[in-house]
């Protein structure tokens, strides 16, 4: 295939890239809306925290049912899940009109949950089919906007229908916009389904998957970034209560800092990371992050400097695991569908295993929970170092 023909390729996409950013920023709304708009909800809908605590951890547990999508990917395409993980969402975003009350929101997250699980590998797979490696960072970095653009436009939306009009509006607003992406997307998207299709089993599948010390790495340095985000992530808001006192302004001022070093990571990545190479803005970054580590315990000095603390964990963070997802892609070329979905169940066991591991070694300080992040570090470094040859 020519150069020319390449990039005309490249560029025929780019209008796909901006509908799909959009669909991932109304898909990853109805997540990030939960955590800050808990009161409201919690409120609403006559339910305690700790209610609200189980769905989050069943929510969470259900990226590790990515891999079962993975095998929809390879066999159907990526177009077809796409499309199904958008009917899915749309679906399960309505169910709050079935049951108007804790049931029917927590059945809505769940059924949604899996649209987006569904969803999000395929894209990148999608992506990673279509686009040379050596600009894989460029368009998937652009498509990781979609996770601060949920932070930055789609709760401010959702916080002005709460106010306005009922905790049902949200969804509806959702399953509006998605509705119309999935009707564009449906005539927008290239065609993929294999010509044969894989009749493989799922284990077969899983095997094919991961059968290289490479991509097992890969797994490793995902589940390790991830690990050792959620050490802190857990714990930095009652860090920031017990340093400064229970503050509901420094605690919105430090979502919106976490906010802006989440876009200012997915920019980097997006910009530099084809030229710079994504295993080596991987490594250094997880070496930032290290150092943040060991510096946050002590950072507790004012809350401006708190927060710098804070924009430099979460800044070096976005960079790695942002950077990550093009490397990962090409780990397994012959089987980037299923591999990718593996990669978010991955991710998923290092939130899980790290989210009460938080909460437990935070009775000793904040920086007993920045050297365990530093061990969940050091375990994605090795991978990416002394494993991964791809640049």
């Amino acid at each position: 295939m020519s150069q020319q023909s390449t990039k005309s390729k490249r560029i025929a996409l780019l209008p796909q890239i901006g509908v799909l950013t959009l669909t991932r920023i109304a898909m990853n709304t109805s997540f990030r809306m939960v955590y800050p708009l808990l009161p409201i909800f919690t409120t609403e809908l006559g339910v305690d925290v700790a209610t609200f605590s189980i769905l989050l951890t069943v929510l969470q547990l259900l990226g590790l049912t990515a891999p079962v999508f993975g095998q929809l990917s390879e066999r159907e395409g990526r177009r077809f899940t796409m499309l199904f993980g958008v009917v899915t969402y749309t679906a399960g975003m309505l169910l709050v009109f079935v049951s108007p009350n804790f049931v029917g929101f927590a059945s809505a997250l769940i059924v949604a949950s899996l649209g987006k699980i569904a969803f999000d590998p395929a894209l990148q797979a999608y992506v990673g089919d279509r686009v040379p490696y050596e600009r894989r960072g460029f368009y998937l970095g652009l498509l990781e906007v979609g996770w601060a653009g949920a932070y930055f436009i789609g709760v401010p939306i959702v916080s002005w229908l709460l106010a306005t009009a009922s905790w049902q509006a949200p969804f509806i607003a959702l399953a509006s916009v998605t509705g119309i992406l999935l009707i564009v997307l449906f005539f927008m998207l290239d065609h993929d389904k294999p010509l044969e299709r894989k009749q493989i089993s799922f284990w077969r599948g899983l095997r094919m998957a991961i059968n290289s010390p490479m991509a097992i790495a890969g797994l490793a340095l995902g589940a390790g970034i991830s690990g050792a985000n959620q050490l802190v992530s857990v714990v930095f808001g009652l860090w920031i209560a017990d340093s400064f006192g229970i503050q509901l302004t420094a605690l919105a001022i430090a979502s919106t800092v976490i906010g802006i070093s989440e876009l200012s990571g997915e920019g980097i990545v997006t910009i530099l990371s084809d030229r710079f190479g994504k295993r080596r803005m991987i490594i250094l970054s997880i070496l930032g992050n290290i150092v943040v580590c060991l510096l946050l315990p002590f950072a507790n000095i004012t809350l401006t400097i708190a927060l710098i603390g804070l924009f430099c964990f979460y800044l070096t963070f976005e960079i790695a695991l942002v950077a990550t997802i093009p490397l990962a892609s090409e780990l397994n070329p012959d089987a980037r569908g299923m591999y990718l979905t593996i990669f978010v169940s991955a991710v998923t066991l290092g939130r899980t295993i790290a989210t009460p591991l938080s909460t437990t070694i935070y009775d000793f300080g904040l920086l007993a929970n920045t050297i365990g992040a530093i061990g969940f570090n050091l375990i994605a470094l090795i991978a990416v170092w002394r494993f991964i040859r791809v640049q």
